[in-house]
Formats: C-alpha cells, sequence, structure tokens
C-alpha cells in the first residue's frame, strides 16, 4: 500500500532530519529530494524480490515462510501451546502429553522431535505471549493454542513469522471465519466449531429435553461468547425463549446475582457458555436455591475436575463434546498409550485424542518435506504448511482433512451428549 504524503508523515521526516521547511526555493528543493527518495524506498519495497522465499500455501493468504535449517544430530523442534498451570490445569497438561506421544521414538532422516511447551493461560494475552516464545524458540510448527481466545490473539504473530499452527480444540467460529474477512493461511484445527456444536445443544434442548425458556450465563472470551451466540440463535430459530443473557470474567466465583436473575426468570434450563473452573462453583451456587433448573453446558466443561469439584450438584447435567464417540483401532491403540504413559484414561479430559492428531499431522507433513543436506535436515516451511493444509488421515477421532478455511471437514460432523450419572459421564441414548 503506497503512503500518503500528508502533513504528519513529511513533519516527522523533517524533523528526524533537524530540518524545519519554509515556503522558499530551498523547501522546494527539499520536497523534491524527499519524495524522489520515498519513490526510491517504495520501488523496492514493491518490486519483486528475486530471492523472496515466501509461499503461498493452505487456506487464506499464508504466511511469509522461510527454509529452517536442522543442525547435524539436532532435534526437530515442534512448539506446544496450552495451559500448564492454575485453574484450567488438569484441561491443558494432558493435551500436552498427547502431543508428545505422537512423537514418540518418532526421527526424520536422523533427527529426533522435541517439543517445546509455553503456558498460554487460556487468554489472549498468554497466546500472544507463548507465540512469541515459541517463534523465538525457532520452532517449525506448533500444537495450539488450545483456546479461542489465544489462538485469536496469536493468529497474526504466526502468520507473519510462517509457522503454521494446528489446535486440538480452538472451537469459535471466529478462529476460522476472522474479522479481517480472510482466513488466516496458517491456522488449522483438528476439532469441529461452535457452528455445529451449539445448534446441536439447542436442538437437544427443544426435542430432547423438550424446554422452551433458557437463560444464558457465559464467559466474555471469544469461546464464550461464540458459544452464547451459537446456541441462542439456533434456540430461538427452533422456536425457544432466551430469558436473559449475563456474562463474567475468567476466575469468577460469586455468581449469587446471577443466579438470583436466573430465579426471576422462567428459565427451564441454563445454558452455561465457558469451562469447569467457572462452572463447578456457578452449578454449586445455583444448586442451592434450584435444584430442579437444567443444566446444559459444552466441551470446556465436560472434564473430571467439574466432576471432582461439583461433586453431587454435577448430577444430571448435560455436557456436549464436538467429537463423535470416540472408537475404532487408532483410537484405542492412542489411549492404551496414553494410558501407559501418564496413568490416566485419555477419556478423563477432553481434547487429548485431538492433541495427538494434531501432532500427527505436523509430524506426518515433515515427514513429506523434510530433505536432508548431508547431516543437516532442511525443511521449507512454506512446503510444510501445504502439507498441512492438504493432510488426509484417519486419526483418533476419525477421519481429517481441512477445507480452505483451516476447519476439519474430513468426516461427519458429530456432537456427542453426555450426561452426569452416579458421578460419571454417560453417553446420552
Amino acid at each position: 500500500m503506497v503512503p500518503s504524503l500528508n502533513g504528519r508523515q513529511i513533519y516527522t521526516m523533517e524533523r528526524l532530519g533537524g530540518i524545519l521547511l519554509f515556503n522558499s526555493q530551498r523547501a522546494r528543493w527539499l520536497w523534491l529530494i524527499a519524495s524522489l527518495a520515498i519513490v526510491a524506498m517504495l520501488a523496492i519495497a514493491c518490486g519483486d524480490d528475486d530471492d523472496d522465499d515466501d509461499t503461498d500455501g493452505g487456506n487464506g493468504d499464508g504466511g511469509s515462510f522461510e527454509t529452517v535449517t536442522v543442525g547435524d544430530g539436532a532435534p526437530i523442534k515442534i512448539g506446544i501451546s496450552t495451559i500448564l498451570a492454575g485453574d484450567l490445569e488438569s484441561l491443558g497438561v494432558p493435551i500436552a502429553q498427547a502431543a508428545e506421544l505422537a512423537g514418540e521414538g518418532v526421527e526424520i532422516e536422523g533427527h529426533a522431535i522435541e517439543f517445546i511447551r509455553r503456558d498460554d493461560q487460556c487468554t489472549p494475552e498468554g497466546g500472544a505471549s507463548a507465540a512469541s516464545q515459541l517463534i523465538e524458540e525457532g520452532v517449525v510448527a506448533v500444537v495450539g493454542p488450545i483456546c479461542s481466545g489465544g489462538v485469536i490473539a496469536a493468529q497474526d504473530l504466526y502468520e507473519a513469522a510462517g509457522i503454521t499452527h494446528v489446535s486440538p480444540s480452538s472451537t469459535a467460529i471466529a478462529a476460522t471465519a476472522p474479522d479481517r474477512g480472510t482466513p488466516y493461511g496458517t491456522f488449522f484445527r483438528v476439532t469441529y466449531n461452535d457452528g455445529i456444536q451449539g445448534p446441536a445443544q439447542a436442538e437437544f434442548a427443544l426435542n430432547e429435553l423438550k424446554v422452551t425458556n433458557a437463560y444464558i450465563v457465559y464467559d466474555t472470551d471469544a469461546y464464550g461468547s461464540g458459544l452464547r451466540d451459537a446456541f441462542g440463535d439456533a434456540f430461538e430459530d427452533g422456536g425457544g425463549t432466551i430469558s436473559g443473557k449475563e456474562g463474567y470474567e475468567k476466575k469468577e466465583t460469586n455468581f449469587q446475582s446471577i443466579v438470583t436473575n436466573i430465579q426471576g426468570s422462567d428459565a427451564e434450563l441454563v445454558y452455561f457458555a465457558g469451562f469447569y473452573a467457572e462452572a463447578t462453583p456457578f452449578l454449586q451456587q445455583l444448586r442451592q436455591v434450584d435444584k430442579d433448573i437444567l443444566f446444559l453446558s459444552g466441551d470446556g466443561v465436560r472434564d473430571d475436575e467439574f466432576l471432582a469439584g461439583a461433586g453431587a450438584d454435577a448430577e444430571g447435567a448435560y455436557l456436549s463434546l464436538p467429537s463423535p464417540v470416540l472408537q475404532g483401532a487408532v483410537y484405542d491403540d492412542f489411549a492404551s498409550r496414553f494410558q501407559a504413559a501418564t496413568g490416566e484414561a485419555a477419556s478423563d479430559s477432553p481434547f487429548t485424542a485431538e492433541a495427538f492428531d494434531a501432532a500427527t499431522v505436523i509430524i506426518k507433513a515433515l515427514m513429506e518435506v523434510a530433505e536432508a543436506d548431508g547431516g543437516e535436515l532442511k525443511i521449507d516451511l512454506g512446503a510444510l504448511n501445504e502439507a498441512i493444509a492438504n493432510t488426509k488421515i484417519d486419526g483418533a477421532v476419525g477421519a481429517i482433512s481441512f477445507d480452505e478455511k483451516g476447519d476439519n471437514s474430513g468426516g461427519e460432523t458429530p456432537v456427542t451428549l453426555f450426561v452426569v450419572k452416579d458421578g460419571e459421564f454417560v453417553a446420552y441414548e
């Protein structure tokens, strides 16, 4: 884009040069020199560069891709952007463990895989910070970020660096339909977006639970706000009424005012769009005054920590995951390896299978494009991005491939509903 020669730009240039221009012959000469200099700089900036390694690949614009050289005997670095501490640690750490399992024992032309974890805190600030750290570390690709707010904050950074990132768990529609209009060329996700999950939950509430009036409580981040709209719009389109919508910030523990407002409404169901860390105290406070109102939430709450924290108050709660009931040879093998490595069941935390698949997608693409050069390894990040974009695999969560926006279009777009019975998540039938 050619900048205009407005007064502010010229004034800034003059001050930097220690010159004040006046309406004189000298001024006209200086204007001419300055204009010619700007034209020359623009010609250099906008002209062709025979040494430019930029490659368009994947969905949308694509980034500025470089060729990475991995030294003789050095590992190939893959980043993991996830939650490593705090209230949501039990969501983020199993995702990291599952991703790392995909690289266990793998070598590409004699180079091992090294995963580098960084804490993105499930926040926009954390997502951007983790992205900056991983780019500085020299990773060739990233599993994550795992939360939609972190994804959206990090996308510009990864795009500018030409680093492809594959999220196992970001579901916000905005991640692949950004405000800028054009999808990010370096972002892909294994899970399905809330444009699928929200309407499926609304249909379940209307047709299975037979409710016609709902109250929405939501995390004000990208994930919660996206689910709020996806569920609310579909519920109203199906003939239901939303009697109220109230947001909260992460780490909120006092929901008494929201509970009071729910009690003053005609709601038969509370739809909670957020994570288990806040869903636990909310549901406990709700159950103190109302044992009968139905509770429906999504993947951010379907975690064993919710069962442990909410205890008896979780009984009868309905949760969903934007994935099929996990089964089959690939999943069984993954689940067995995960249990052996961590001592925990893969099903105890959501998105472990998706994290394993996200890392697998990256590693398989690396096997396609990495080229040995003596003892070194050359990885063209543009070719890597294109190989990921063209992925077609049968993963632990089923068939995986990506559409032009970066969404998983490999198989059906299922949403699995669960109900809490006797302290366990049971698939709803």
